[in-house]
C-alpha cells in the first residue's frame, strides 16, 4: 500500500471520527442545557454530570479536528534503507509473535488498516512503540509492551 493510500484512509477515518464526535458533543450541550437537566435538589447532579460529558467530548472533537488538520498538512519524506525512522516512516518489524507492519503518522493513531501485505498499524511518536521507533535503522531492535517483546526492524 502506498503511503498516499494510507494517509488517504487516515484521512477518512478521522473524518468519520470528527463527525460522530461532534454530533455527541452537540447532543451532549443541548443535553446539558436542556430543562430536564436542571438540579430538582442539592444532591441532584445529572446537570452537572452532563455537562462534565459535554466538555469531555468537545475535548475529543478538537483533538480529532488538530489530528486531521496535521495529517492533511503532512507530506511523508522519501526514506532510503539506510535513513532512520522518522514520522512518514512505514517500519516493518519481526518477533516472535511474527512480522507486523506500522505507519508513523503525526496526530493521531490506533488505526489499523488492511492492504495486501497484512495490517498496518498507525502510531504515532508520541506512543510508547513510536517513540522507540524514531531514529532507529533497518536491523536495529526495540522493545515493546514494557521490555516483554523485542522488535528487530526489518
Amino acid at each position: 500500500m502506498e503511503k498516499s493510500e494510507i494517509i488517504r484512509v487516515i484521512i477518512e477515518q478521522i473524518e468519520s471520527d470528527l463527525a460522530k464526535a461532534t454530533d455527541a458533543a452537540i447532543d451532549s450541550a443541548e443535553s446539558a442545557t436542556h430543562e430536564e437537566a436542571r438540579s430538582e435538589g442539592k444532591y441532584d447532579t445529572r446537570g452537572l454530570e452532563t455537562s462534565y460529558l459535554a466538555s469531555g467530548q468537545a475535548r475529543h472533537a478538537l483533538e480529532l479536528r488538530e489530528s486531521l488538520d496535521a495529517i492533511r498538512n503532512f507530506s511523508p519524506p522519501a526514506f532510503e534503507g539506510s535513513s532512520p525512522i522518522a514520522l512518514g516512516a512505514l517500519v516493518s518489524t519481526l518477533s516472535s509473535n511474527g512480522c507486523e507492519t506500522f505507519f508513523l503518522a503525526p496526530g493521531l493513531g490506533g488505526i489499523e488498516l488492511e492492504s495486501e501485505q497484512g495490517t498496518i498499524t498507525v502510531i504515532t511518536s508520541k506512543s510508547p512503540l513510536g517513540n522507540e521507533f524514531i531514529g532507529k535503522k533497518t536491523g536495529d531492535r526495540v522493545q515493546a509492551g514494557g521490555g516483554k517483546t523485542i522488535l528487530k526492524i526489518e
